[in-house]
């Protein structure tokens, strides 16, 4: 399987959920519009407007080009816009003032993935785990990895290792299902997920992996059933979709859509 990670497809990505901090605003030469504009950018980027609010995250960069909440959440936000060359530009610069900066490891990781380059991104994920050996960020996202990789087998004991400390981990319930699905085992993925699919009935990602394991199990019309929800939540859920998981989309759902080229 040839994935390409889109949007929060099963990985986690770090810092853009999070209350924004300012640990460098202090240096800069304007504390208080720098607040005014990460303000501003939050918003925007909570709204999914992100070409908008990465603007915002310039112009604080304009104010202090080392300020590396605005850095880590312009690239989240060119990550969004599966713009992952930009991105890794920006955790780049994060990792050249800070090199063991977690959020920009992580986030680092997650571009060279959407970048297809697994591999190198797995390094980056081994480096905060040599770090935190139970780092769920680099966990979830060193599995997703190898998922993409399709070394099945070896991204289990990374979501396993996830759910022993939190069992109710829905991207690692999510990815270990799909690990399973892609291995044949189609019974014991839907019993991993169907739980959690009921806690999170919002959930494009947990309801298109569901349809995903049905339509492997030659269950055509539960499956779309269930890609009707996904899409209900997300009309893009395409752009979510691991390849062979948008070639099932496409022969229940009657569609022709393809991947986002990468950038």
């Amino acid at each position: 399987m040839n994935t390409f990670i889109v949007a929060l497809s099963s990985c986690y990505i770090f810092g853009s959920t999070t209350t924004i901090t300012l640990a460098d605003a202090q240096n800069a030469s304007n504390p208080r519009e720098i607040d005014t504009l990460f303000d501003k950018a939050e918003s925007l980027f909570k709204q999914k407007k992100y070409d908008e609010a990465i603007k915002y995250y310039d112009k604080i960069l304009t104010l202090n080009s080392t300020e590396i909440d605005a850095l880590n959440h312009k690239g989240l936000a060119l990550w969004e816009l599966h713009k992952y060359n930009e991105a890794l530009s920006c955790f780049n610069q994060i990792l050249a003032i800070d090199s063991s900066n977690i959020k920009a490891l992580n986030n680092k990781g997650l571009a060279l993935m959407g970048l297809q380059k697994n591999e190198e991104a797995i390094q980056y994920f081994d480096q905060l785990l040599s770090m935190n050996s139970s780092d769920i960020y680099a966990l979830t996202n060193k599995g997703g990895a190898l998922l993409a990789l399709q070394k099945n087998d070896e991204a289990l004991p990374y979501f396993d290792q996830v759910l022993s400390i939190n069992a109710s981990d829905v991207y690692a319930i999510n990815n270990k299902a799909e690990a399973l699905a892609e291995m044949g085992k189609n019974k014991e993925a839907l019993s991993v997920i169907e739980k959690s699919a009921i806690d999170n009935p919002n959930d494009e990602y947990l309801q298109s992996t569901i349809a995903f394991i049905l339509a492997n199990m030659g269950k055509d019309d539960e499956a779309r059933t269930y890609y009707d929800k996904a899409l209900k939540i997300n009309s893009n859920l395409t752009q979510i979709l691991y390849d062979k998981e948008l070639e099932v989309f496409n022969r229940i759902m009657g569609n022709k859509t393809t991947l986002p080229q990468q950038q």
